[in-house]
């Protein structure tokens, strides 16, 4: 998967790669992700060959994202290739899912043992979730 963001307008692009902080503040109008489907077949299982098999798919990555930001055709220019679909994030969709999440969390923060286990569950969650990650393979 490659995203991008566009800045300011739809005629004004970015040349360097938009932060998604950009994006959340509402100074990105657009954002374009192109996806990729890999059959598990395809993926090389000695880590040898998988890490150039990766090696690969990064190059492929950056010469997307460098058509998209610099070439000088304009039907390739702030396109991925392929066809392209608008897909608008409507308040039904989103609606939902805040409504669940408030209605989970408001009460806790509004308790102090709610509070103190939400500030428990974050700090030692992060921690054992960095653990875990050095330690699985």
């Amino acid at each position: 998967m490659v995203v991008s963001f566009c800045l300011l307008s739809a005629f004004h692009f970015s040349n360097s790669v938009s932060l998604c902080v950009e994006f959340l503040c509402k100074e990105c109008p657009r954002v374009h992700i192109h996806f990729n489907r890999v059959d598990i077949r395809e993926i090389p299982a000695e880590p040898i060959f998988f890490r150039r098999w990766l090696h690969e798919r990064f190059e492929i990555k950056d010469k997307l994202l460098t058509t998209f930001y610099e070439s000088e055709d304009p039907e390739k220019k702030c396109r991925f290739p392929g066809e392209g679909r608008k897909s608008p994030l409507s308040l039904t969709k989103t609606l939902p899912s805040l409504l669940i999440l408030g209605g989970l969390t408001l009460p806790m923060l509004l308790t102090e043992s709610g509070r103190k286990l939400y500030l428990n569950t974050w700090l030692y969650g992060t921690l054992i979730g960095w653990v875990w990650v050095k330690v699985s393979p």
